[in-house]
Order: C-alpha cells, then sequence, then structure tokens
C-alpha cells in the first residue's frame, strides 16, 4: 500500500476521538473564558462565582411544620391532606463567615466538575500525541478516575459539613447536626464514573503490555 493511498485511508477515517474531543476542547475553552470574565466582574471568591451576594439561607430539611391556616387555604389541599413547610433561615445582613460557609455549600461540586473537564482534556491530549493504547494516557486517565471518585466524595461531605454549620449559624436551637442532609444529592453518578474509569485505566495498560510483548515477538 502505498503512502498516498495510507493518507486517503486515515483520512476517511478521521480521529477514534471524534467528536468527544472537539466538543471538550469547546467546553474547555468556553469554561475559561467565563470564569475569566466572572472574575474580572466580580470581588472575591463569592462574587467572582455567583455566590454570595445579598441575603445568605438555610433550609433544615429534618424540621417540618403545618402550614397556618390562611396559607393552607390558599393551596387548597385535598380532604385529609396536611400542608407541611420546612422552615428556611435567611440573613439579610450575612457576616463574611456566614458568606463563606455559603460559598462552601456550592463551590467544591462546581470546582470538581470543572477539573475534571479539563482533565478528561488533558487525557485526549495525550491520547492524540501517542495513541490511546499507551502508558501516559491510561496513567492520566487512572488520574481522573481517582479524580472523580474520591473528589466527590470529599465535595459531599464538605458541603454536607458547610450546610450544617451554616444552618446552626443561622438559628438557635438544641439540635445542632455536624451534617446537613448527608443522604440527599449523593453525587453517585460522580462516583460510578470514575469507578469506571479506573477500569477502563487498567484495560488500556493491559492492551499497551500486550501491544508491547506483540512488537517484541515481530
Amino acid at each position: 500500500m502505498t503512502e498516498e493511498s495510507t493518507g486517503a485511508k486515515s483520512g476517511s477515517t478521521g480521529s477514534p476521538l471524534e467528536p468527544m474531543a472537539g466538543v471538550v476542547t469547546a467546553l474547555c475553552a468556553l469554561v475559561a473564558v467565563f470564569l475569566v470574565l466572572k472574575t474580572f466582574a466580580s470581588v472575591g471568591i463569592g462574587g467572582a462565582f455567583g455566590w454570595g451576594d445579598g441575603s445568605v439561607c438555610a433550609t433544615d430539611p429534618s424540621t417540618q411544620v403545618g402550614g397556618e391556616d390562611w396559607l393552607s387555604r390558599t393551596m387548597k389541599p385535598g380532604p385529609g391532606i396536611e400542608v407541611l413547610f420546612t422552615p428556611r433561615y435567611c440573613d439579610n445582613s450575612p457576616s463574611g463567615g456566614a458568606r463563606l460557609l455559603s460559598t462552601l455549600t456550592e463551590l467544591p461540586s462546581s470546582a470538581l466538575y470543572i477539573g475534571a473537564l479539563f482533565l478528561l482534556y488533558w487525557v485526549i491530549r495525550a491520547a492524540r500525541q501517542d495513541g490511546p493504547y499507551t502508558v501516559r494516557t491510561a496513567g492520566r486517565l487512572r488520574l481522573l478516575g481517582w479524580y472523580l471518585a474520591v473528589g466527590s466524595v470529599v465535595c459531599h461531605i464538605t458541603e454536607s459539613v458547610a450546610g450544617a454549620a451554616l444552618l446552626n449559624f443561622l438559628r438557635a436551637a438544641d439540635h445542632r447536626p455536624l451534617l446537613y442532609d448527608v443522604d440527599h444529592g449523593v453525587p453517585y453518578f460522580a462516583l460510578l464514573t470514575g469507578i469506571g474509569l479506573l477500569s477502563l485505566a487498567r484495560i488500556m495498560r493491559v492492551g499497551t503490555a500486550m501491544r508491547e510483548d506483540l512488537e517484541g515477538v515481530i
């Protein structure tokens, strides 16, 4: 097979990393531009990410109270149906500590997914340069898997602790939980994705070793 025919065949086949490589590259560029613009438009961590402006609020998911008569009549529940409400505590003039806790209830997850996006671009770049079945590509994919698996759990616990601390800060109650609604919003998708990437990285490492052994025999 001539060099021209080989080039034509590879050109018609296209990169095996597309369209994911193009989409990830475009998303990284958009996220980078967005973060730069938001940073220049606002001051401080909370302002840069759009959090911490105005009042600071926290909902107590462990408490439910019956609604007032006028509100129950407005909602018009069916016969025998009781209207319950979850109390929401808001501070219209929050301190810096309250703003920080409010930011920590949202910032870790956002930072996790933004970091995962750029790590994915890092993996794709290695696959473009060296090929998918290489030690470097498998190593970067393994790092991305650990990042998602461990980072998702750490972020969830951090946000839960920050949420509980914010709720305790805004109310005076005997019951002061250390974790805030820890069962709600567990990042199963990110955790399972990270575990799946770890398995895929292991498969790629085995495939790389088999290819190297085959090339040594040939």
